[in-house]
């Protein structure tokens, strides 16, 4: 009887102790190459991926200067996303995305529900919920103008960057997404031309 009071005993401290444990795996925040911008991964996307996608999720025109181009892709936001002014991905020969950049306007509503000039710790806050905290932090500021903090996430395969242009206050706040990939493209001798 002892032995069947104790196993119930355990079986209910694992179910007690289970749920905590599955819920504090799925808050530790993921490793910073598996980052997303618009739902893409940005290790695994190409060209043919990133206009799918944007063409999916809609609100995006992209640049009559980019269509024909096979190594830069430029999205202006017209209407889902219009705190983004565009959104920028380069690629190599391959095709492979070797950077993003998104660029927001200058007042929005997206982080605070106001039309308030958007802040470099507001935008790093919603990256920090994808994957954690930043790995570097640094007070930026020249000119007698006010200083602000710039936010870099780094490991070998992705660095993240959220700063402002001019690295100046009065600058529209940026995230620079950049692949670390080997710029020298070596084709496959095994995959057909």
């Amino acid at each position: 009887m002892l032995t069947t009071v104790l196993k119930s005993v355990l079986i209910i401290s694992f179910m007690l102790i289970l749920p905590g444990n599955v819920s504090a795996a799925e808050d530790r925040p993921k490793p910073i190459d598996k980052v997303t911008l618009l739902g893409l991964d940005l290790t695994q996307s190409d060209l043919d991926s990133v206009r799918q996608q944007l063409w999916d999720i809609g609100g995006f025109k992209q640049a009559r200067s980019t269509v024909r181009q096979r190594n830069v892709d430029k999205f202006f936001a017209v209407s889902r996303f219009k705190d983004s002014y565009y959104v920028e991905f380069r690629y190599d020969n391959a095709g492979k995305v070797t950077s993003a950049y998104q660029l927001f306007e200058y007042r929005t509503i997206e982080f605070q529900n106001r039309r308030t000039p958007v802040q470099t710790r507001a935008v790093a806050l919603e990256i920090m919920k994808q994957i954690g905290q930043p790995t570097q932090v640094l007070r930026k500021g020249w000119g007698g103008m006010p200083d602000y903090n710039a936010y870099i996430w780094k490991n070998d395969l992705m660095t993240v960057e959220v700063d402002r242009e001019g690295s100046e206050i009065l600058g529209n706040v940026f995230v620079k997404y950049t692949v670390n990939r080997d710029p020298y493209f070596v084709a496959d001798k095994d995959k057909p031309q």
